[in-house]
């Protein structure tokens, strides 16, 4: 945190981070949180999401390689996402993860309803 202990956006974004589920499941490692016209999407990323590409189990290296790939991957999924809500994306980002069981890092993105 800064010296006027007002925490910085990214770590807010961190900590809400925490919101996603250290599972190895993906289809249970998100969360949301809805306001009145904008909603906060967090997705993670286990081996099951890359699964696919042919990387190694988590911890086995290649780690710059594969959080390149979800950095690639991650704004037309959660394009994609807003898509399913009728909404679009505001602002999006990724935070990488460390010591963390099973995933690697947390897609997010403010979704806000399409006029």
């Amino acid at each position: 945190m800064k010296d006027s202990n007002r925490p910085t956006y990214e770590e807010i974004l961190a900590l809400v981070a925490e919101l996603v589920p250290d599972v190895p499941r993906p289809s249970e490692i998100f969360a949301e949180i809805k306001g009145k016209d904008r909603t906060l999407w967090l997705e993670g990323w286990c081996d099951g999401c890359i699964a696919s590409r042919g990387f190694p189990p988590k911890g086995k290296g290649i780690l710059k390689e594969k959080l390149d790939y979800i950095r690639e991957v991650a704004p037309n999924l959660l394009r994609e996402r807003a898509a399913e809500r009728n909404m679009t994306v505001q602002w999006s980002g990724f935070i990488p993860l460390k010591d963390k069981e099973h995933l690697y890092g947390v897609s997010w993105s403010v979704f806000t309803k399409k006029l």
